[in-house]
């Protein structure tokens, strides 16, 4: 199968099944495990507005069902398009939307955020979420390593964000500093994750789901503008 016949079927399956879809040059970005995939996939779906409307001061029991389901439909995409692709003779190695691997650094298996900048899909806001031009961060990704050769987006490589503090006034914990994402910007800088992650803690005891969501409803960026 030709790279030009891949991306088409690619680009037929996801068209109305995700709200983004991204295609990123990792090459020497990725550690040793994934050698040889060199291009990753990004790929988003948008979360429900009137779910995420109602995130004033922490989650509700729907939205961390929202989130959970989700987090599954993302995962059986990414097995939808590797099974896809397969016949076209390169590797596709998927990354679990939502797993976290490090619960002491917070991190999973390969950072979405960093592949979906790299596909200039958006930006890391002073929240660390990524926000997109269009919605903001009311979405939720999925990711697909390869060693196809992939027509990459250019890269993003500085915050859109600007003097906006919205997020940063509505973290219930006071977890977001307040400080522009760069590429030589880690999270650190812009988050307080073991403050977020203590909160979420106790959403899930409550709720079923390590969630909050109020600086993904506060970002002005995502408002429907209508």
């Amino acid at each position: 199968m030709s790279f030009r016949d891949w991306a088409s079927k690619l680009e037929q399956y996801l068209e109305h099944r995700v709200a983004f879809v991204g295609f990123a040059d990792l090459e020497s970005l990725l550690s040793k495990r994934f050698a040889g995939l060199t291009g990753g996939i990004s790929i988003a779906v948008r979360l429900s507005d009137p779910i995420v409307d109602e995130l004033i001061t922490g989650p509700t029991k729907l939205y961390a069902y929202h989130y959970h389901a989700l987090n599954r439909y993302l995962d059986h995409l990414a097995i939808e398009v590797m099974q896809l692709l397969r016949p076209s003779g390169y590797r596709f190695f998927p990354i679990p939307s939502s797993q976290v691997i490090d619960r002491k650094r917070h991190a999973g298996h390969v950072s979405h955020k960093m592949l979906a900048t790299r596909a200039g899909l958006g930006w890391i806001g002073k929240s660390a979420l990524l926000v997109t031009p269009d919605v903001g961060p009311r979405i939720r990704f999925v990711s697909i390593l390869t060693d196809a050769p992939l027509p990459v987006g250019v890269p993003i490589e500085e915050s859109q964000c600007e003097d906006c503090q919205v997020c940063v006034e509505a973290c219930p914990v006071g977890a977001i500093k307040g400080v522009n994402w760069s590429i030589n910007v880690n999270r650190s800088m812009l988050l307080d994750a073991n403050r977020c992650a203590a909160f979420t803690r106790k959403n899930n005891e409550k709720y079923g789901a390590h969630v909050c969501g109020v600086c993904v409803r506060a970002c002005p960026k995502g408002i429907s503008k209508a």
